[in-house]
């Protein structure tokens, strides 16, 4: 059930994202983030103290995580060796704050937030090019 309001919600979200053409690149990436964000602090269960901890550090990830990824797209397997020796890199700084269970937890939570994201674009994709069919008269 909690799946299902998490995927409403991305599904609303990537359609006024859709909707909004005039809207900015940036100002949609903003708000995918706060969904991100939103997404892995429900997921983890943060405490306040860790939360002021675990942001600064997975915010700088998660700028070296895009780095990585958008150079050298040619080399799949190279790109994803960087990728992996990132995470390695990191996986001891969020051990320090989370412990190694929820450090997990966070690597998990991470790849449901791009399943879902996917899902929901995928499906607001599917409803935005499938035709109108003409409504059928009905004789009562």
């Amino acid at each position: 059930m909690k799946k299902l309001y998490i995927l409403l919600a991305f599904i609303g979200i990537a359609g006024l994202a859709k909707a909004q053409d005039e809207q900015p690149n940036e100002r949609k990436q903003a708000d995918i983030e706060a969904l991100k964000v939103a997404f892995i602090s429900k997921e983890l269960n943060l405490t306040p103290d860790e939360a002021q901890k675990f942001w600064p550090q997975y915010n700088q990830y998660s700028k070296e995580l895009k780095a990585v990824k958008l150079s050298n797209p040619d080399d799949i397997l190279d790109r994803d060796e960087k990728v992996l020796n990132l995470r390695k890199s990191y996986k001891e700084q969020f051990t320090m704050i989370l412990g190694p269970q929820r450090v997990n937890s966070m690597y998990n939570a991470e790849g449901r937030f791009h399943q879902l994201l996917f899902k929901a674009i995928r499906k607001q994709n599917q409803l935005q090019n499938r035709p109108m069919r003409p409504l059928k008269r009905r004789n009562f």
